[in-house]
């Protein structure tokens, strides 16, 4: 039997048992495969792209779906193999897409942050020197270049280090006579309001200068991107 019709056996068995954005198992692949193989075979049946828990190998259908900067660049079969590894050590998850510019299918490590936690989600993809994160339910990207018309004039985001804490942030917020607007769960940062009249430059000052505090910045207006482009590589 020829390999192009093992391929098409392969990719027809991953449709077959394809059920409502969920795999019962990964689909089986010739010899002595590799969660990676798997990854990779399934990929065939997606060039529009995808996201996948490998843990139970089951699409998820919604949540925003945020690549990391370790795993980017990642096209071909070898390099499944640390997309693998690293989506294993962290939130289990891949992502991937098919750029029809070179051909190529991209993968990626990547983490699910719940719908309702956009901003999380954001921080995370500047974090990662991302340019956009994607939301599954509506299959969106959210652009992340800044727009300075789209600034705010009050608010900041400030980033601390969690092996410090945030105490001596909290403090300094009290101090300056700021609001805390929030307090992330998901990642290590919260959002505040400066006071009126207060210079943002100068706060931004203020706050880097906070033991722990690792990045300040302007707090900014995101807008979903139509028409949508079927990427997860630049989330």
């Amino acid at each position: 039997m020829s390999k192009r019709i093992v391929r098409i056996i392969l990719i027809l068995a991953i449709l077959a048992c394809s059920s409502c954005g969920t795999l019962s198992r990964a689909p089986k692949v010739a010899g002595q495969p590799t969660l990676a193989d798997s990854v990779w075979v399934f990929s065939q049946s997606r060039p529009k792209g995808f996201t996948i828990d490998i843990r139970s190998w089951k699409e998820p259908r919604e949540g925003i779906s945020v690549a990391y900067q370790q795993t980017q660049n990642r096209h071909d079969r070898k390099d499944l193999d640390y997309v693998v590894s690293h989506a294993l050590s962290h939130d289990g998850y891949i992502g991937g897409w098919l750029n029809s510019e070179d051909g190529l299918y991209y993968f990626d490590s990547v983490r699910l942050f719940p719908e309702d936690s956009l901003s999380a989600a954001i921080l995370f993809g500047k974090a990662n020197h991302q340019d956009a994160v994607y939301k599954l339910s509506s299959k969106q990207e959210i652009r992340l270049i800044e727009d300075m018309e789209f600034v705010s004039p009050t608010n900041l985001i400030i980033m601390y280090d969690p092996e410090i804490g945030k105490e001596a942030l909290l403090c300094a917020v009290k101090e300056y006579g700021a609001k805390l607007l929030y307090d992330y769960s998901l990642i290590p940062g919260i959002a505040i309001k400066i006071p009126e009249g207060t210079d943002i430059i100068e706060a931004i000052v203020f706050f880097e200068k906070v033991k722990g505090v690792t990045a300040v910045e302007r707090d900014h207006i995101y807008h979903l991107i139509e028409p949508v482009k079927p990427r997860l590589e630049v989330m």
